[in-house]
C-alpha cells in the first residue's frame, strides 16, 4: 500500500498515525547535541521500565522511528516492529539484525492472537491515533506480561499548546498537533484490560522546544535535575513513559 499525505503529516485519527515519526525529516529532530540528549532521556526511561523483562519478545507498534527497537535489540530482546504501511517502517526499512522482524498492517486491529508477545511498546503514537482508548486496549490484548507507552499529559507546558502551537511551529519548523490525556484516563483504560501500573517517568518539565533551542545538553540536564529535585516531574513531566503489567489474576488465567 502506498501512502501519500499532505506535507507527509497525518492528522489526529489518521490510520497512518505512525507515518510522520518514521520519516527522515522527523529523525532530524533528534540529531545534533540537543536532539541526541532528548532521545537519550527517552532511551534511559525505556530501558529502566523494560529491565524487569530480560530477553522478552517485544512488539513495537508504530516503531518505524527505530527509537525503541534499536536499544531493545542492543539489550538482547527479540523485537517485531509493526507499522501501518511499508512507508511507515521508515528508519527500519532495509535494516537486518538478529532478533528483528518487521510486519505491516492496521494499527487499530492488530493481527495477533491474545498474549502473543511478552511486552508490547508504542512510542510517538498514542497522542495521534484518535481513539487512543481502543488502541491502548489492543496493545494490552496482545501482551502477555506488560505494555510500555508514552503519552503527553494535559498539564505543564502542554496546557498552553493550543495557544502556542503557531509559535512552536515557527521555532521548530517541524511539528504536528497532538491530543493529551490524563493519568486517570490512562489508568482506567489499563485497568479495564487487566493491567496495573508498575512505574512511570515524566521526561521533561520544560518544553522540548526550549531544550532544542538552548542546544546545550549539559545545561538542559542541570535544569531538569533541579526541577526533578522539586518533584515537579511527577506532575508536570511530559511525555510520560509508563509501564503497566498484566495483573496476577490475569496471568493465572492465561
Amino acid at each position: 500500500m502506498s501512502v501519500v499525505l499532505a506535507e507527509g503529516v497525518a492528522d489526529i485519527g489518521s490510520e497512518f498515525a505512525d507515518l510522520d515519526p518514521s520519516t527522515d525529516r522527523y529523525a532530524r529532530r533528534f540529531q545534533g547535541p540537543a536532539g541526541e540528549w532528548l532521545l537519550s532521556c527517552q532511551t534511559k526511561a525505556l530501558r529502566c521500565l523494560c529491565a524487569p523483562y530480560p530477553g522478552a519478545s517485544v512488539l513495537d507498534v508504530g516503531g518505524g522511528h527505530a527509537q525503541v527497537a534499536t536499544p531493545l535489540l542492543d539489550d538482547g530482546h527479540e523485537v517485531c516492529v509493526y507499522a501501518s504501511s511499508q512507508e511507515a517502517l521508515g528508519q527500519m526499512r532495509g535494516l537486518h539484525r538478529p532478533g528483528l522482524t518487521t510486519e505491516v498492517g492496521p494499527l487499530r486491529a492488530l493481527p495477533y492472537a491474545d498474549r502473543s508477545f511478552d511486552v508490547v511498546t508504542s512510542f510517538r503514537i498514542l497522542a495521534h491515533v484518535g481513539d487512543w482508548q481502543a488502541f491502548l486496549g489492543e496493545l494490552c490484548r496482545v501482551s502477555r506480561r506488560a505494555v510500555i507507552v508514552d503519552f503527553p499529559i494535559a498539564s505543564g507546558a502542554n496546557a498552553l499548546e493550543p495557544l502556542l502551537f503557531g509559535l512552536k511551529k515557527r521555532l521548530e519548523g517541524d511539528t504536528r498537533r497532538f491530543q493529551t490525556m490524563s493519568r486517570p484516563q490512562i489508568l482506567k483504560t489499563l485497568a479495564v484490560a487487566g493491567f496495573a501500573p508498575q512505574g512511570e517517568i515524566g521526561q521533561f518539565v520544560l518544553p522540548m522546544v526550549v531544550h532544542r533551542k538552548l542546544a546545550r545538553p549539559a545545561l538542559s540536564a542541570r535544569l531538569e535535575a533541579k526541577l526533578r529535585a522539586l518533584r515537579l516531574d511527577r506532575s508536570l513531566g511530559t511525555p510520560v513513559v509508563l509501564c503497566a503489567a498484566r495483573d496476577s489474576a490475569g496471568m493465572r488465567a492465561g
